[in-house]
């Protein structure tokens, strides 16, 4: 009931449909009801009447406490919702998301972004001819120390059993996302791209549009966290990532990413190293790995 009062449209539909059933009650009780008294047996016409009668008292009760209950509780309190979003949920969640002009991603790798966001978000601002805006928020890859941090992690929670990760592997997908932001943003000039490398990392990933801020983790079988724009948790993640932003590492907007029919490893070597990103670990097999990562785009959470 609580969550039906606090959509605009859902409480005017709502308010609508209680109306029209409790009209309809009335006729069936005033009108009727009168004309069938002289079929219907005289305790089987009670008991009906009964029956209308309780539940129109009872449907008037609970739609005048709802209401009291909705009008007396304090705006800001009305603002500060969060909805449990259950794993099923989680993609056509981030597939509203992605219907926007504007969307901020942070977290660690940027793995889903690559294969999902910017694909989307380029070909959108191609067939609408509207500019699309991302920013991008990662893991520094060339800060060991937190990039060691984060594969410990990863290699203790349960999506960790299936594959183990290592500095090199870390660091081998931020570099294949920000390839891939670059190429489709070379691909679609009306996408414009902002990318930013942070000094620490979360346990959460939020992917966050003008309309809506999804809160995840690592694991797809876990719940999500959902708040809609003009609440207060929305201002607030929006708030954070952009001081976020501001804190990181932005890298430079003036390099020609790689169209993707040059997608190579010797090409994505030397737009690495344009950045001013250290290319060790790596030798060429790895950057060519990289290449294809960019060129499959493959999702790896299956939403």
């Amino acid at each position: 009931m609580e969550k039906i009062l606090l959509s605009k449209y859902a409480r005017r539909t709502f308010f609508f449909i209680s109306l029209i059933l409790f009209i309809i009650l009335l006729l069936i009780r005033l009108l009727l009801m009168p004309a069938l008294s002289n079929l219907l047996d005289e305790n089987i016409f009670n008991i009906i009447n009964t029956m209308i009668d309780a539940l129109f008292s009872t449907g008037v009760s609970t739609v005048v406490i709802a209401s009291l209950a909705f009008w007396l509780t304090p705006r800001v309190v009305k603002k500060s919702q969060m909805e449990i979003v259950e794993p099923k949920q989680v993609k056509d969640y981030l597939e509203r998301a992605r219907e926007t002009d504007e969307y901020w991603f942070m977290g660690g790798t940027g793995r889903f972004t690559r294969s999902k966001t910017i694909p989307k978000l380029a070909i959108d601002a191609r067939h609408s001819n509207f500019s699309k805006k991302i920013h991008i928020i990662m893991i520094n890859p060339e800060n060991r120390r937190v990039c060691e941090k984060y594969v410990d992690y990863r290699n203790k929670v349960k999506s960790g059993l299936n594959q183990r990760w290592n500095y090199k592997k870390l660091k081998k997908e931020i570099l294949s996302t920000i390839v891939a932001a670059y190429t489709w943003r070379k691909e679609q000039p009306l996408l414009e791209v902002e990318v930013g490398l942070i000094e620490h990392y979360s346990l959460f990933r939020i992917d966050l549009s003008t309309e809506l801020a999804v809160i995840t983790k690592e694991d797809p079988s876990e719940p999500a966290l959902m708040c809609e724009k003009g609440t207060f948790f929305f201002k607030s993640y929006l708030e954070d990532l952009r001081l976020s932003l501001s804190q990181s590492r932005i890298l430079t907007p003036k390099i020609d990413g790689i169209p993707f029919s040059k997608v190579n490893g010797e090409e994505v070597q030397k737009f690495v190293e344009s950045l001013g990103i250290e290319t060790d670990p790596f030798d060429i097999d790895d950057f060519e790995e990289m290449a294809k990562i960019v060129i499959k785009g493959e999702n790896p959470y299956g939403y």
